[in-house]
């Protein structure tokens, strides 16, 4: 597993405490990680389709003993 930071376009700030657009997601793949923000927005009608476009994803730990990002992730 690994842990990304995903950036969307828009969703940045919100008029609630929640900053929707710059979740932190533990998946398998970037690709994962992204559907799973898309999903969860969606599912709760948060934004428009245009404001849940990702900007970047971020990779920042991942599980095992010698990580390609030399980031350690413990679950």
């Amino acid at each position: 597993m690994k842990l990304y930071r995903v950036i969307l376009k828009e969703l940045q700030e919100s008029k609630v405490s929640t900053a929707y657009g710059r979740p932190y997601v533990v998946a398998n793949d970037s690709t994962e990680a992204l559907q799973k923000v898309q999903s969860y927005l969606k599912e709760r009608n948060l934004g428009f389709p245009r404001d849940r476009v990702m900007n970047m994803i971020e990779l920042l730990a991942e599980e095992g003993d010698y990580p390609e990002c030399n980031i350690q992730l413990f679950l």
